[in-house]
């Protein structure tokens, strides 16, 4: 029996922890739940309609490696195959070093792909990211004045662009997950909606989860913010225990956060079906939604009463695909104590983590802030959505995590 006591305390807590960082003005609402041995057994919604519709930005990326070993399961994929024999333009990558461009001294393979070590990079402001934002502001100003580019087309300028590093030599996050997307679509002959929504949407019953929302559900779609430049995010929530309280009631919090002005990485307003779809960073769904696809892995692959991966192949999930040298290139603050493979954090170090889990736990979050893990060994998830871009508080995740894991027997 689950110990009901437990689960309300947990829920009043976790509900506290977030009521407290929208009164500190972090943000303006958030919605999740925790589902333990096949059940929702908590669900709230502060600020949030119960059927919210969020951009859920790197979230996609699981449900891209999902749909990538869905193939790898039908023998039509294999991780040590280079990229080119999918993607024949990335045949002769070149490296950006200091001294100038190198060619690179391997293809680039599935795997790397899968694990963040192929040197694609995301636009950044850094020396092999600069040609990449260049591309990006550029596609970014044509959606604006409405042009978009597809996938593939895409794909074809990203390799156009410079490697970081040469494939495997170290860990940095950016676009493998897209060209993921693209060599899916290749293989199933399908743009990769129409996949996702066949093998994994449809089945799992989530029926709000897309590229884009329809017009009939637009009213249902939350409102896109972004942090504002001056907020300070190591001080999301204050130390004092009434602090929070104070501030709700005497309106003394600045507001941390703003409407987004724009969006990024050459993703549209999600209103209209996009060009490009964008396994990486492009899908929107519901609390709801998300959770059954969650709650799936936590079960080795089965939800709805459909088996969508083998337990097998979940259990690939829970091991990293970093060797030592790799996880010390790993620079992300919220996933230390993690490895990483399968585009998701794979948990490895209690102690250093700081958090409650088990080795083997996995997951991923996104630039709005929404957050997720799966683990199968406890038959557990835990499911957040928010919508600031730019949100960062590891701090109010691990104390969240900690108090949802509280509830397990």
């Amino acid at each position: 029996m689950m110990n009901t006591t437990r689960i309300d305390r947990a829920a009043e807590y976790m509900e506290a922890i977030l009521r407290e960082e929208i009164a500190a003005g972090g943000v303006p609402g958030a919605s999740f739940a925790v589902l333990y041995r096949g059940e929702t057994v908590i669900r709230k919604h502060i600020n949030y309609e119960p059927d919210a519709i969020f951009r859920v930005y790197s979230m996609s990326k699981p449900v891209t490696a999902v749909a990538a070993h869905i193939l790898w399961e039908r023998g039509k994929l294999d991780w040590f195959t280079p990229l080119s024999c999918y993607l024949p333009e990335f045949a002769h990558m070149k490296v950006l070093t200091d001294s100038g461009l190198t060619e690179a001294n391997r293809p680039i393979l599935l795997m790397d792909l899968l694990r963040m070590t192929s040197g694609i990079v995301y636009p950044d402001s850094d020396l092999p990211g600069q040609p990449m934002q260049k591309l990006f502001d550029r596609i970014q100003k044509e959606i604006v004045n409405g042009k978009q580019t597809s996938t593939q087309e895409l794909c074809r300028l990203i390799a156009q662009q410079p490697l970081a590093f040469h494939p495997g030599e170290r860990w940095r996050y950016g676009l493998s997950c897209d060209v993921m997307g693209a060599v899916i679509e290749k293989v199933a002959d399908q743009p990769l909606s129409e996949f996702m929504a066949k093998e994994i949407f449809e089945p799992l019953g989530m029926i709000d989860t897309g590229f884009y929302v329809p017009e009939e559900k637009q009213s249902r779609f939350t409102t896109l913010y972004e942090v504002k430049a001056d907020a300070q995010p190591e001080t999301n929530a204050s130390s004092e225990p009434d602090a929070a309280d104070k501030a709700k009631t005497e309106g003394t919090a600045p507001l941390r956060y703003k409407e987004a002005a724009s969006r990024h990485l050459c993703l549209t307003k999600c209103l209209t079906p996009p060009a490009f779809e964008s396994g990486g960073a492009g899908i929107v769904s519901t609390l709801d939604d998300y959770a059954k696809f969650a709650d799936m892995l936590a079960h080795y692959g089965i939800g709805n009463g459909h088996r969508i991966l083998g337990r097998k192949t979940v259990e690939c999930f829970e091991h990293g695909q970093l060797d030592e040298a790799q996880k010390k290139t790993i620079y992300f603050d919220q996933i230390r104590g993690y490895n990483y493979g399968n585009f998701m954090r794979v948990y490895d170090d209690r102690t250093e983590s700081g958090c409650s889990g088990d080795k083997g736990e996995f997951g991923w979050d996104g630039w709005t802030g929404p957050y997720f893990l799966a683990n199968p060994k406890e038959e557990f998830a835990f499911v957040l959505m928010l919508q600031v871009g730019g949100y960062y508080h590891p701090e109010m995740i691990r104390r969240l995590r900690n108090t949802a894991y509280s509830i397990v027997e």
